[in-house]
């Protein structure tokens, strides 16, 4: 064991010592916990039953919908700014409008329907089950919870890192509402509103929604306007200031009805929810930070040799907001195969937008069959569809210009039967169900290598699942947990490669799309099962600790390779695997003056999905096959920390440390022992503190969050040109609300000092000679007024 991580352990295991010695004598309510005192009596249900945060023996994080408002987190993609070991983010557009999501290290960057998340997704316990579109809106929550580690037998395939809950509010007889209006930097404009009504006895309905845009911050120039007697004609659609329109725009619209049926003394509650929501945003803000590929210049009529070339006069200033992405696939190019310049027929045009428009239905319906045993229905459908347009080199020039259009299509139906055996025991046993129909269809442009295809692959995806788990209490204070799911997965991939005119590819060297000739009509096919098991002991020592201990297992989906360039590469690859050990504790300190909590972890992970660079079985020299090629072990440590000392000061932080070593790799990936996987921060840091204090009639409540990570590699193969920067950032939130909580105005400003700073880099060097960095949003102020009722 690492020196890091053996003090991280010693750290943790100190720390339950002196709180196991003695509950530290309790502070009164009255002098140390302020109106904010609910955030620490979130319930979750993270096993299947309702259980208070303190009580309940995983690694989890639960944020209430007062605490999310406060730190300006909005979408999915913020939730992982403070919490451990969690990376959440907006992917490029490379890979359309998606989520990056990872948690302990394991994850999926890549939406590709062919490709299974790492990092479960729920809304109202209806599982979502790719990451295109999965960047879903906070707005009218009741709480989140991101559960850290495999959680395999509790929600089953694809939470190999963990999973992320989102709980909406319900309507429950309370007839209350807001609206909410927000204006800020970039024209931002947001209004939110949400009321819930009674209907009749033990009928109730709630309405939410929001609309919010802004424009872009990343600036698309005319290269040709701004750079005169360059050798590139100005556009005529230039316009002021050689503009051509923006990246990092947002528009979205969204609308939700949960409907809830709950007579009093009924053994049943159905709930109904609909929801639908129209991302239409611009495409990721992108910057070119690297460019050399001398056989991609611009054409010339009179010099088939000349022309301008694909360098770094593209590359604007360091910490600039600017591009020069025309979106174009336009352009002469010599090939990569020694032939003379040559020209494919024929242009299109991208458009710089990302979007995901969704709509979805549940039912979740409990029945109380007898006093101690209940019946669970969730039944759902939801849908969504797509566009994302890519220009990878952020040029007048085209190196790789794509345009997607993306659906998913999916079905879930869970049953289970929850039982308590008085105090001695809980049982719950079930089943689950889960269909996609996907389909990605684009079309790809990369002449230097004689790409312009036309693809349109639909996608089948089918999951079943049995699974149990049981808590037993042999002794007070004593818990014993047992759990196992069994679950069958099955995919098929079905690929089409057309010309642009919609004729076959017809093979000939040096031709046209020879490359992938021979694919169109081929059919990959995954099929595979496993058993997942969770054994674990939790014990409360005092009303101020309870400590815990699992072994854990999880695993993520195989599927079939998305990109082959021969019919022999349509193979499948199989699922990760990881094994989880863990120990941890949670304790009040103080009478909740004090919340600690924490966990350390070594995660044998296993049959890492990572792409070949070579596939030795193949007739062609060009793969990217994703195999299970490597082996880690993953040791980690994570503490939570809630300080109330008087009445309505608060602190909070949370510190992540992850250790990634690779135990086995196949050279085949180009990735070495000694490397990194993508996306694994050494540390993430975060902190906050509030004070609210009387005035007037009301509560002004001034409040900084700062969060900071580490470094780390956007690749599975390791180069300074992937490896992201560490940073800090800062946000500060002043609010005022009335004395009769009826009026809230709220002063914020994100990135208080105006950070330059990258989310990730899409480095291509050996493959294209190009690398672009996904650039984070600048300083930004807003205000905004809410009226309560």
């Amino acid at each position: 064991m690492n020196r890091p991580i053996q003090k991280a352990v010693t750290l943790l295991l100190a720390t339950t010592s002196v709180l196991a010695a003695g509950e530290v004598s309790a502070q009164t309510s009255d002098s140390s916990v302020g109106r904010a005192e609910s955030e620490d009596q979130i319930v979750v249900t993270a096993q299947f039953r309702e259980q208070a945060l303190q009580d309940t023996p995983i690694a989890i994080t639960a944020m209430s919908a007062d605490l999310l408002e406060s730190r300006g987190q909005e979408t999915v993609a913020d939730i992982g700014n403070f919490t451990p070991n969690v990376k959440l983010s907006q992917s490029s557009s490379l890979v359309g409008n998606s989520l990056i999501a990872f948690i302990r290290g394991v994850g999926q960057f890549d939406s590709n329907f062919a490709l299974e998340p790492g990092v479960g997704v729920y809304v109202d316990d209806v599982y979502y089950g790719t990451t295109f579109g999965a960047v879903f809106d906070l707005s009218d929550l009741e709480r989140v919870e991101v559960l850290r580690g495999p959680q395999g037998t509790l929600t089953g395939k694809n939470s190999l890192g963990g999973a992320v809950r989102l709980i909406t509010q319900k309507p429950d007889g309370n007839d209350n509402g807001y609206v909410e209006a927000t204006y800020g930097a970039y024209d931002r404009m947001e209004l939110r509103a949400a009321g819930s009504i009674t209907l009749a006895e033990g009928l109730y309905a709630r309405v939410s929604g929001l609309m919010k845009r802004a424009d872009g911050y990343m600036t698309l120039l005319d290269y040709g306007c701004a750079n005169p007697g360059s050798g590139i004609a100005p556009s005529p659609a230039a316009g002021n200031g050689c503009e051509m329109g923006t990246e990092g725009g947002q528009d979205v619209k969204a609308l939700r009805l949960n409907v809830r049926y709950a007579p009093a003394g009924a053994p049943i509650e159905i709930n109904l929810s609909a929801d639908i929501a129209s991302d239409t945003s611009e495409s990721v803000a992108t910057k070119l930070l690297f460019a050399s590929n001398p056989g991609v210049r611009s054409y010339d009529a009179d010099n088939l040799a000349g022309g301008v070339p694909f360098d770094d006069r593209f590359i604007t200033g360091p910490e600039s907001y600017i591009s020069y992405a025309d979106y174009s696939s336009g352009g002469n190019y010599t090939t990569n195969f020694g032939t003379p310049l040559q020209v494919l027929p024929g242009t299109f045009d991208a458009e710089p937008r990302s979007e995901a428009n969704s709509f979805g239905v549940s039912a979740n319906i409990v029945y109380e069959m007898s006093e101690n045993i209940s019946l669970t229905s969730i039944t759902a459908y939801r849908e969504a569809d797509g566009y994302a347009g890519i220009d990878i080199d952020g040029s007048p020039l085209a190196i790789l210009t794509q345009a997607y259009d993306l659906s998913h299509k999916q079905f879930t139906q869970e049953l289970r039967i929850s039982a308590a055996i008085g105090d001695a025991a809980d049982l719950t046993v079930g089943g689950f169900y889960y269909e996609a129909d996907d389909l990605l269809a684009n079309r790809t442009k990369i002449p230097s290598v004689l790409f312009d295809f036309l693809s349109n692959d639909p996608v089948e995806t089918t999951s079943k699942s049995l699974f149990a788990h049981v808590e037993v209490r042999p002794a007070p204070d004593l818990t014993l947990i047992g759990g196992l799911r069994y679950t069958d997965d099955r995919k098929t991939y079905e690929f089409s490669r057309r010309n642009p005119d919609g004729s076959l590819p017809s093979g000939i060297p040096l031709t046209t799309n020879f490359l992938v000739a021979g694919l169109d009509g081929e059919v990959g096919v995954f099929d595979d099962d496993r058993l997942d098991y969770r054994i674990g002991v939790n014990y409360r020592w005092s009303d101020a600790l309870m400590t815990y201990a699992q072994v854990a297992t999880g695993f993520k989906g195989g599927g079939v390779n998305p990109r082959p360039y021969v019919a022999d590469q349509v193979v499948p690859f199989g699922p990760e695997t990881l094994t989880s050990y863990e120990i941890g504790f949670k304790s009040d300190i103080g009478g909740r003056v004090l919340r600690l909590n924490g966990a350390a972890f070594l995660n044998k992970f296993q049959d890492i999905q990572i792409a070949l660079l070579q596939c030795p079985f193949s007739a062609s020299v060009i793969c990217g096959l994703p195999a299970n090629a490597g082996d880690a072990d993953v040791k980690g440590l994570e503490l939570e920390a809630v300080l109330q000392p008087v009445a309505g000061l608060r602190f909070n932080g949370a510190l992540g440390y992850l250790d990634f070593e690779y135990t086995d790799v196949d050279p085949l990936t180009g990735v070495t022992e000694d490397m990194v996987a993508p996306f694994v921060n050494e540390w993430q840091l975060s902190a906050g503190v509030e004070y609210e204090a009387a005035l007037g009639s009301g509560y002004l409540t001034p409040r900084l969050d700062w969060t900071y990570q580490s470094s780390f590699y956007f690749n599975a193969v390791n180069s300074s040109d992937n490896l992201v920067d560490g940073y800090s950032l800062f946000n500060a939130r002043l609010s005022y609300e009335s004395g009769n909580g009826n009026w809230t105005v709220s002063a914020a400003v994100t990135n208080l000092f105006d950070k330059f700073y990258y989310i990730g880099l899409n480095e291509n060097i050996a493959a294209y000679g190009v690398s672009t960095g996904i650039v984070g949003r600048p300083r930004e102020w807003s205000i905004s007024l809410r009226r309560n009722f």
